[in-house]
């Protein structure tokens, strides 16, 4: 019997805890994400998440050619964060390449931004293995730190209208980015 007894207020005491903790949160809300994942720009949304306007971008390619993401409006641009000795990345580069050279007289953009290495090791291994889209290197990390990069690579899909719409983390096929390029390019 006290056993029992003992058992049924361990049990009132756990549905009482866990009601307090439901009414604390009802009460106070959750935190709004946009505190820490962005910031509201002229009444918009800019942060490195799905259905956010997409941080800027204005740095130097390897091509010295200066990139303005915003002046990219318009385009479907795919920015991938990537390391020349990420296995996964160069996986995901060729197939980067031949979205590239199949969509880029439909205005398909691609920003590779290269996170911490030299100028010297990301120009040869570019020229190397022949990728002609942008490349531009992070060396500072302030793009990542932008983006809140998990790892590499990681891929942003951003809309004409330079809102993101896709992000995947890790390796992503040609057939994942065309699924998510396709309502942006014609034919």
């Amino acid at each position: 019997m006290r056993n029992q007894l003992y058992q049924l207020s361990l049990y009132i005491s756990a549905a009482v805890t866990i009601l307090l903790a439901v009414a604390l949160l009802v009460g106070t809300g959750l935190p709004q994400r946009q505190n820490f994942t962005g910031e509201i720009i002229a009444g918009a949304w800019v942060a490195p998440e799905i259905n956010a306007i997409a941080p800027q971008i204005l740095q130097t390619t390897l091509a010295d050619e200066q990139i303005n993401l915003q002046n990219l409006q318009g385009y479907p641009v795919i920015i991938n964060f990537w390391a020349t000795w990420c296995v996964p990345c160069r996986l995901e580069m060729p197939e980067l390449q031949s979205l590239y050279e199949q969509y880029q007289n439909d205005g398909l953009k691609i920003i590779a931004v290269n996170m911490g290495e030299s100028r010297s090791t990301v120009n040869n291994w570019i020229n190397e293995f022949g990728y002609t889209f942008d490349v531009i290197l992070d060396q500072n990390q302030t793009l990542f730190e932008q983006y809140q990069v998990r790892g590499q690579p990681s891929t942003y899909i951003v809309s004409p209208q330079g809102i993101i719409t896709h992000i995947f983390y890790g390796a992503t096929t040609e057939r994942s980015l065309l699924n998510a390029l396709s309502p942006f390019l014609e034919g």
